[in-house]
């Protein structure tokens, strides 16, 4: 099958929580957010309700915000059957999805058909505001529990005609400085038990072709690696692609005494981190008081050579179910040496 699910632009990454007024506040500090809206999703706002194939009654109330490039959508399960919920009962709180295809419905019709050959169904979908359908794809088996959510206009004006329930404006400055630096989504970082295979599929899905590849080792290609703030041996492959604004990073570790590892270990495969962040070593050490101070220690860090420095915050808890991945370059010309290839520094940084 040659590419089939089309990609617009990364409209935004869906978090289910368990309750979006204990934590939105927390999402609109950390990336700089300040306005969310709120729509309380049920049979007033959503019709032809499916989900796993069958008619649902489901509610939930979904939180929009995004700050230039970067969106986030906080979805809270109220009741009834949806993938939502399932995640929260399953794994718990954490990223779900990502949407980023916009599709005209007769073009999704030859999609479905062309998904469904390849095993790929339709998880849940429904119409909102009599405006446009959504699906939520099956793609959790293919791309390692990521589910992709593809939208498909009924009328032009689409977007206005989806009203907000209420509208949360946030005074970030009365919410306190903000932690670090964050302008972009540059990529989601995904645990995979065979990166190889999971890359494969999104060539094949989306026509995905730019990559990168790194194979990490304490030692040969990566030096000073701690895990929970103690020294330590790990290894790690990973592939990143990219696809317009799109971009995945897939890891499949090789060690135990990492971040990847204990993610399998107690979630199983999916998204694992958001890539949100490049600051100088002066930033992130201001900022690193700050964060611990709010629960957000540092979990997992290395140093590849002379170029740059990463660190994985734990997040976890402030934004729920996810880390953070942040890099710092060490000189200024770290890209063009890490990435003599242009084209590949761009699969990283995007274009």
């Amino acid at each position: 099958m040659s590419a089939t699910i089309p990609v617009d632009k990364w409209q935004y990454t869906t978090v289910v929580v368990r309750d979006y007024r204990q934590v939105v506040t927390n999402f609109a500090r950390f990336f700089g957010i300040d306005r969310w809206e709120v729509i309380r999703v049920d049979g007033k706002y959503l019709s032809n309700s499916m989900f796993e194939g069958k008619a649902a009654q489901h509610r939930w109330i979904s939180v929009f915000g995004h700050n230039g490039e970067l969106g986030i959508e906080l979805i809270q399960p109220v009741d009834g059957p949806s993938s939502y919920q399932t995640m929260l009962d399953t794994v718990g709180e954490g990223m779900h999805s990502v949407a980023a295809s916009v599709c005209d419905p007769a073009q999704f019709e030859t999609l479905r058909a062309e998904l469904a050959s390849q095993g790929v169904g339709i998880r849940q979908s429904g119409t909102f505001f009599d405006a446009v359908d959504y699906y939520l794809l099956d793609t959790r088996k293919a791309l390692s529990n990521v589910v992709i959510e593809v939208h498909c206009p009924r009328r032009p004006d689409w977007r206005s005609a989806i009203k907000p329930d209420e509208v949360l404006h946030m005074d970030l400055k009365h919410l306190g400085p903000k932690f670090l630096p964050t302008s972009k989504m540059l990529h989601i970082g995904v645990v995979c038990e065979d990166r190889n295979r999971t890359k494969a599929n999104l060539q094949k899905l989306f026509g995905m072709q730019r990559w990168i590849e790194f194979q990490i080792e304490s030692g040969v290609t990566i030096e000073e690696t701690t895990y929970y703030g103690q020294p330590c041996y790990h290894a790690y492959d990973n592939h990143v692609g990219r696809l317009g604004e799109l971009c995945f990073e897939l890891i499949t570790p090789r060690s135990d005494k990492c971040v990847y590892d204990e993610f399998l270990k107690e979630r199983g495969e999916g998204m694992h981190h958001t890539f949100p962040t490049i600051c100088s070593k002066e930033e992130f050490t201001a900022a690193l008081p700050e964060l611990e101070k709010h629960g957000m220690p540092v979990i997992q860090g290395g140093r590849i050579g002379d170029m740059m420095e990463y660190y994985y915050v734990d997040t976890r808890r402030y934004l729920p179910g996810i880390t953070t991945e942040v890099v710092i370059p060490l000189r200024p010309d770290w890209l063009s040496l890490f990435f003599p290839n242009p084209g590949d520094a761009s699969i990283l940084m995007g274009d």
